[in-house]
């Protein structure tokens, strides 16, 4: 009797993508047969009992994570990325598909504020570390009681209820992330946050700024990732309970209808930014590049005024040419002023315009290199810019006319 194939790895991740129960089967039955019992937790559960679609599987395992990992990723055709320090690892899947797989835990927390020590314990202990009690739920994936709920703190009530609670009266002090994060999922799900656990989060929002950079940057990346009208709520919330103070008081009002108006997640953190003290933002571990945007986005009213005493096209684009391009976009596409037209067109239009003329060109003709040859390219530039010219040969009779005159 020929043995039954295995789907290929293409089919099992889509199985695994949708979430099916032949997938997960799957995965709970190679867990089995590695000796250890795996779990689906956290937001996960929360989304399938809410009827929501997940592209991400998070699952807890009691057992060897990195044997377990290990098969998985010979199985699924990917590697198996393990964190030894933290007994956790990722499998990443062909379409963006990803599954985290993490020891079943308990923690401590030496410190409030700090991260956790941990160290490996059941399921049930490992309910009892997380955040909210919709978060602390697991579906049983092994073979013998597949698919068993598991629910020791009433989460599914909660659910039933629309509402945010804590585990414990220490909850927020312990981690204050979990601030932004009840926040966020009470916008997220229009639930409401349990009165008792809105009382402990106003208690405990002092203790924000004790929280590291990454960790504070880290927290405001996942609310700019979140649908348009739900990281503007979760950010106005924030800010109107003090849990922004790390970022110092925001130069101007937050505005709704500015920051809706931004459609990247990228964009939009940028721009929160740029609302904030630049000194606070600096102690973020925050990339150049966003510094970048966030510094031409703090110029915009001096931009604005500026553009509208500008008419030619080379002087717009001198001018804009000392601003990041990303910054100008978030100004066009957030600010309603006539001026916004002019960077339009240098973003779509003047800053592609180049000259054909070289540094070499300048050579032949016996110029010596020096502050003169960006000065004559720059002056071919505007005359470009300005359709005084329009290709080498005329840039050349140009040149020549100048270099005459001289």
């Amino acid at each position: 009797m020929k043995s039954k194939k295995s789907p290929a790895p293409q089919k099992r991740w889509a199985l695994l993508r949708r979430s099916t129960n032949t997938g997960l089967r799957w995965l709970g039955e190679i867990a089995a047969q590695e000796g250890a019992k795996l779990y689906l937790v956290g937001g996960v559960v929360r989304d399938r009992l809410l009827g929501k679609k997940t592209l991400d599987i998070d699952l807890a395992c009691e057992g060897n994570v990195q044997r377990l990992g290990e098969r998985l990723a010979k199985e699924l055709g990917t590697r198996f990325l393990y964190y030894p320090p933290f007994k956790t690892g990722t499998l990443q899947g062909p379409k963006g598909e990803r599954i985290d797989i993490a020891r079943t835990r308990k923690e401590g927390y030496p410190k409030p504020g700090e991260l956790p020590k941990v160290e490996p314990a059941s399921i049930t202990d490992d309910l009892h570390r997380r955040d909210f009690t919709v978060n602390a739920m697991a579906q049983s994936l092994h073979p013998s009681d597949f698919g068993n709920l598991l629910d020791p703190l009433k989460g599914q009530r909660d659910l039933k209820k629309r509402l945010i609670r804590v585990l414990h009266d220490k909850s927020f002090t312990d981690d204050p992330t979990r601030i932004f994060r009840a926040v966020r999922y009470a916008e997220r799900f229009s639930f409401r946050i349990e009165p008792h656990t809105l009382v402990l989060l106003k208690k405990a929002v002092k203790r924000t700024p004790v929280l590291s950079g990454e960790r504070h940057l880290y927290e405001l990346r996942c609310i700019a990732q979140e649908p348009k009208e739900v990281r503007v709520r979760t950010i106005k919330r924030l800010e109107s309970l003090g849990a922004l103070a790390f970022l110092g008081k925001p130069l101007a009002p937050l505005s709704p209808t500015r920051l809706g108006r931004i459609k990247e997640s990228c964009e939009f953190l940028c721009l929160l930014l740029s609302l904030f003290d630049e000194t606070h933002v600096k102690k973020l571990p925050v990339k150049k590049a966003c510094l970048e945007t966030t510094s031409t986005l703090r110029e915009a009213r001096k931009i604005l005024s500026s553009l509208a005493r500008l008419r030619t096209p080379s002087q717009i684009t001198f001018y804009l040419n000392n601003y990041d391009q990303r910054g100008l976009g978030i100004i066009a596409e957030t600010t309603r002023a006539k001026s916004c037209d002019k960077i339009a067109r240098y973003l779509e239009d003047y800053s592609n315009v180049k000259i054909s003329t070289t540094g070499d060109d300048l050579k032949r003709l016996g110029i010596q290199p020096g502050p003169r040859y960006k000065e004559l390219l720059d002056n071919l530039l505007a005359s470009k810019l300005d359709a005084r010219v329009r290709n080498k040969r005329e840039e050349q009779a140009l040149l020549g006319h100048w270099l005459r005159e001289k």
